[in-house]
């Protein structure tokens, strides 16, 4: 299952994108992998790629999760099924 992660506004000093593609890499495991990545006007984004088969939210959770433990929360996340993306710290309270 593919999810993309979208940064709508620069990272801080302290992190960089590949501080973030490695952190949920490292979270997935074997489960996964990020595909993609790019910068551009309106932001940044990650292609993430999750084998695992199951339930799309327990893989969003994971995701944002490690996205809330860098301090990112306000990075959008969403899955290929779902009509819109929903930041980290929604998903993550959610639960």
């Amino acid at each position: 299952m593919f999810f993309e992660i979208v940064g709508r506004r620069p990272l801080p000093a302290s992190v960089d994108r590949d501080d973030v593609e490695d952190a949920i890499a490292a979270a997935l495991g074997s489960d996964g992998e990020v595909t993609g990545a790019g910068t551009g006007e309106r932001g940044w984004h990650l292609d993430v790629e999750v084998y695992a088969a199951g339930d799309p939210a327990s893989s969003a959770v994971t995701i944002a999760s490690t996205l809330c433990g860098l301090d990112l929360g306000w990075v959008a996340v969403r899955h290929e099924s779902w009509t819109d993306a929903v930041t980290a710290s929604q998903i993550r309270g959610a639960v």
